[in-house]
């Protein structure tokens, strides 16, 4: 039955593309072989949001990717890991991250996951595109939430979620909304879903975010317009709780893009 749905999951795919235009293709991968997909896929090894001088985390490590029963696997050290792997600069607060070779821009951006359980691990999925601090063009999808202003680190909720998107890296080039999804920590798949629009004659420039295909987040602000590598990952930010947790994971079944090549798409 599994095998039909992403069958039909992939046909309606093709024809949403083409209903848009037909020079960009629809990505679809299950995970379902032994090992990922490097032809597809990059799996990142690097650090990246800690202040200077500080060691917050230990970033992303490569071995915390792998493919695993037909399910991609995002490992998180926590803080009480005591294992062989090596983060950067901490073997601690360690996640992992791949993205597409590809680059998109305009378009559905859908993943079936079960998200990290824990608020001391950041799930993430995102776009992103980066060539200084005044163009950092960028869409995040992200767990926990309730952490936000006036919310701090310690209230971080599993049962919310943060939906971003930038131009730059500057408080007044982005918007950032803070909302509640739900009891996500039920042992089920989710859909995690994001419709770009760069803009065109008939679409205004805007992005929709969606949970389980209800719409909980509509922007209009601050659209990216420039082709990006499509992310997910696990990391450790410092405006989240604690990671009070030994080793967590988070499991994809399948990732879906379908372009619609806009007018305004930047590549």
């Amino acid at each position: 039955m599994m095998n039909v749905y992403r069958a039909v999951l992939c046909l309606l795919g093709s024809i949403l593309s083409f209903n848009h235009a037909t020079h960009a293709q629809v990505f679809f991968d299950d995970f379902d072989r032994e090992q990922l997909d490097t032809s597809r896929w990059s799996v990142a090894h690097q650090k990246w949001g800690e202040p200077t001088g500080k060691v917050t985390h230990g970033g992303v490590i490569r071995e915390n990717v792998f493919i695993r029963d037909g399910n991609l696997v995002i490992r998180a050290l926590g803080e009480h890991y005591k294992g062989p792997l090596e983060g950067h600069g901490s073997d601690t607060r360690v996640g992992g991250a791949l993205y597409t070779k590809e680059k998109y821009a305009s378009g559905s951006f859908e993943v079936r996951a079960k998200i990290c359980p824990h608020p001391g691990a950041l799930s993430a999925f995102w776009t992103y595109y980066y060539e200084n601090d005044d163009y950092n063009h960028e869409i995040d999808f992200e767990f926990p939430g309730r952490n936000q202003h006036p919310f701090k680190g310690a209230d971080s909720d599993i049962t919310w979620g943060l939906m971003s998107n930038w131009r730059g890296v500057h408080d007044h080039q982005r918007v950032t909304v803070d909302k509640f999804f739900g009891y996500q920590n039920d042992g089920e798949y989710h859909l995690y879903r994001f419709d770009w629009y760069t803009g065109d004659e008939d679409q205004p420039a805007s992005i929709e975010w969606y949970y389980d295909n209800k719409l909980m987040h509509r922007s209009y602000e601050h659209i990216p317009t420039h082709a990006s590598s499509f992310w997910l990952g696990i990391w450790f930010p410092t405006w989240i709780a604690q990671a009070d947790f030994d080793t967590e994971y988070m499991l994809i079944d399948w990732v879906r893009i379908v372009p619609f090549n806009q007018r305004s798409d930047e590549r």
